[in-house]
């Protein structure tokens, strides 16, 4: 560009000029662009339906900025003659200004080459020169307008090469602020263009050439394009305001779902997860500062969905979450970390005393009736606990040490809130000792088989025998089923165990000259599996013992977790011939109803309600109910735990048809049976 050219530009915009509406048009171009490049941001990552939108509004927004820019400079241009602006064109440079950008932002929103931003840019400072020289067109004054090739030329090239540039800004952000870099040379791009365009004119006055009345006057004019701007930057402010918020309050809602638990309210595991290291960094800050853990867990929670159904079992977690919600305090902090169970933390404790009160206050809570469908139902719950007064500083070892605490405070009923102590640790290696050995148990042959007599109560003979497992380990010696078969269900090793002794029982009883029966108990996570029946018939056809001899003990825990599948299970289990005895009869909540869902072969009475059945009233009414309601329907009755003979006078009384106890002796062992079972002379046996 020669000197003359820019000695025209700085003549143009400090001799023919109103100042004070440059300023105004300076203002209009500025925030008209900073909405055009955040609108063009948002426009590169909107989804699909959000792009349209986008474009139209920025399209609007964009091409308006141009035109009003150009508009309210041409009102502070002051020719000093006459003149007025065409109608037909003026809207036409709107249009030109509003449908370039609507196609340089299309290009910009769904081009996918990585010199998108130069075709965009490019465009859009055409589209900046396209709208000037049509507006240009609409200027009409007494004369005409000769242009500089030279100026004109240069305006056109400054708004591409600054539009271009601008777009760079806005397809490759650097920082966060990058869009202000946009919209300052989105800014430059107008304005350069527009007052370089602006020095390209030569006036050429003329007597002979009149200015319409019918043209637009400055005020008229003014009043046009200050009503259009202050409209759709009002919109445009709106829009973004509004996008931003509803995009924010998504963020937060997403973030919250994330980070809380969709049933109880309460912050879920991946929140307790980063405030664990809130309180790490806390305790690290203040040294002196002690704080406590609390693992939760709701007692007898399983047997409660059991009885009153999932739903409500939800509704109970719901409400007690409510309440924990609502408990926490400053330093206090209670997540659902899964199912039933809770974790608690507290900062800035100062005594056991405190952490204890808390801990208590968690009970309290829990422990408050929840009413569900007219009933009052009571849930308790063990915590565990442990401090950084005595147990560490850091807060992922506090839960670990929380955690044994809760082992140990759902061992002892009377125990609700229960601290970490040292022993613990040493319980705790010595329980994974035992799972390791429990592993292993099956292939060393560490398991065996014991029986115990099931007599018929009439004659007092022999009819069958109950399998119960013992393990003979080989450092701790014989380790009672109290304490491994809990550890089984556990980890789910009682499968295993569970077929070992069902193949072990069928091949060992298919040796037995008489035919007894054989009664095995089936574990509530054998009848869920799916190859269970398979295995069933495998060991059936392996041992060649008749399915008839065989008995399958179930209890009602068995059933109610999915009671549909597993009565379908049953009933295929009774197709092949094999029977089914319900165990443990009377400590279940939905017995009657079990028995009338499935034809059992056999109930079992507990022994709990045998033991003193002949002074103890009410024991004894249950059992004759038992009875009575087995006679109803054709089941017979099996009593165990019968010790004294003045119980086995009582069952008689009451016309029950087997017993089975250390009346009859205690559990023998395969080698003691011999003489039973293979006795020449044998009596049919019913």
């Amino acid at each position: 560009m020669g000197g003359k050219a820019l000695y025209r530009i700085i003549e143009c915009l400090t001799q023919e000029h109103d100042y004070f509406l440059v300023a105004a048009a300076a203002l209009v171009c500025v925030v008209g662009s900073c909405l055009s490049v955040l609108i063009a941001r948002r426009l590169i990552f909107a989804t699909e339906r959000r792009k349209y939108i986008q474009l139209g509004l920025g399209s609007l927004i964009s091409g308006a900025t141009i035109w009003s820019t150009h508009f309210i400079a041409m009102l502070a241009y002051e020719p000093g003659f006459e003149h007025g602006y065409e109608p037909v064109l003026t809207g036409v440079s709107l249009a030109v200004g509003v449908l370039g950008v609507l196609a340089t932002n299309t290009f910009l929103a769904f081009g996918k080459h990585r010199w998108v931003f130069v075709i965009a840019g490019a465009g859009f400072g055409l589209t900046v020169s396209a709208m000037h020289y049509v507006g240009m067109a609409a200027f009409l004054l007494p004369g005409q307008i000769n242009w500089n090739v030279t100026s004109v030329a240069a305006s056109i090239i400054l708004g591409t090469t600054l539009g271009a540039a601008a777009y760079h800004r806005i397809v490759y952000p650097v920082t966060r602020y990058c869009w202000m870099g946009g919209a300052f040379l989105m800014v430059l791009a107008i304005c350069s263009m527009h007052f370089t365009g602006m020095s390209a004119i030569t006036l050429e006055l003329s007597p002979f050439i009149i200015v319409p009345e019918q043209v637009l006057p400055d005020g008229l004019l003014g009043l046009l394009v200050s009503a259009v701007t202050v409209i759709i930057l009002v919109v445009g402010f709106a829009s973004i305001s509004l996008e931003v918020n509803l995009e924010r309050e998504a963020i937060e809602q997403l973030e919250h779902t994330a980070h809380h638990d969709r049933l109880t309210g309460l912050p879920n595991r991946l929140e307790l997860s980063r405030q664990t290291k809130v309180f790490d960094k806390t305790l690290a800050d203040f040294g002196g500062m002690n704080a406590a853990t609390f693992t939760i867990d709701l007692d007898l929670f399983k047997e409660i969905n059991d009885l009153h159904g999932n739903a409500a079992g939800d509704e109970i977690l719901r409400k007690i979450g409510q309440r924990l919600g609502a408990l926490c305090g400053e330093g206090e902090f209670i997540a659902r970390s899964g199912g039933d169970e809770f974790v608690a933390l507290k900062l800035n404790i100062v005594t056991i005393e405190e952490a204890k009160a808390f801990a208590e206050r968690i009970s309290n809570q829990i422990s408050i009736p929840v009413d569900i469908a007219g009933l009052s139902t009571i849930v308790r719950a063990s915590i565990g606990g442990a401090t950084t007064l005595d147990d560490g500083r850091k807060t992922s070892d506090l839960l670990q040490k929380s955690d044994l605490a809760l082992y140990r405070a759902k061992l002892d009923p009377e125990t609700d809130v229960c601290f970490y102590h040292p022993d613990m640790d040493e319980q705790s290696r010595e329980r994974l000792l035992m799972i390791a050995d429990l592993r292993q148990a099956a292939s060393r042959g560490e398991f065996e088989l014991v029986y115990q007599l099931q007599n018929d109560l009439v004659s007092l003979e022999p009819v069958g025998f109950e399998v119960l497992i013992r393990w003979n380990h080989p450092e701790k010696g014989r380790i009672s089923p109290s304490e491994f078969i809990p550890l089984a269900e556990e980890t789910g090793l009682i499968r295993e165990i569970g077929l070992w002794v069902l193949r072990t029982a069928c091949l060992q009883a298919a040796t037995w000259t008489k035919p007894f029966s054989v009664a095995v108990n089936v574990a509530p996570q054998q009848l869920v599996q799916p190859a269970f029946l398979e295995h069933l018939s495998d060991i059936l056809m392996e041992s060649r013992l008749p399915p008839e001899r065989l008995e399958l003990e179930v209890t009602e825990a068995s059933i109610i977790e999915d009671q549909a599948s597993t009565i379908e299970v049953m009933h295929k289990i009774k197709k092949m011939g094999v029977r089914i005895a319900m165990d443990d009869f009377g400590t279940g909540y939905s017995s009657l109803a079990t028995l009338q869902a499935f034809p059992f072969d056999k109930i079992k009475i507990d022994q709990s309600f045998i033991q003193d059945v002949d002074t103890d009233h009410q024991r004894a009414a249950i059992v004759r109910s038992t009875l009575l309601l087995g006679d109803a329907l054709k089941i017979p009755v099996l009593a165990e735990g019968v010790e004294q003979l003045k119980e086995l006078n009582f069952l008689r009384s009451e016309n029950c048809t087997y017993v089975q106890g250390y009346y009859f002796g205690k559990p023998l062992s395969l080698e003691d049976i011999q003489p039973i079972v293979r006795a020449v002379d044998a009596k049919k046996v019913s």
